[in-house]
Formats: structure tokens, C-alpha cells, sequence
């Protein structure tokens, strides 16, 4: 888990099927919840 003033790393999330987006873009605007959900967009 990070702590308060650690850096990010570089990494791309989805936020959804085709809508890739950096950590740093999506944490720009402040603090996010990041939640993972497992086969979100697969036919399992």
C-alpha cells in the first residue's frame, strides 16, 4: 500500500473496455478509490 507523499507508478488503467487512462490523468483532480473488478468485460 502506498502512503501519503509516496510517488505513483507509471501504470494504465481501464475504465472501461477500449478507455485506457494513465494514473497520473486519473489522480490529476485528487485522491481516487481504485476498485478491481475481475472479468468485468469477458463472456466468464
Amino acid at each position: 500500500m502506498l502512503q501519503a507523499g509516496d510517488r505513483i507508478p507509471r501504470a494504465t488503467v481501464f475504465l472501461g473496455p477500449n478507455e485506457p487512462v494513465s494514473m497520473t490523468e486519473l489522480l490529476e483532480d485528487g485522491p481516487k478509490l481504485l476498485v478491481f473488478y475481475l472479468f468485468d468485460w469477458s463472456s466468464t
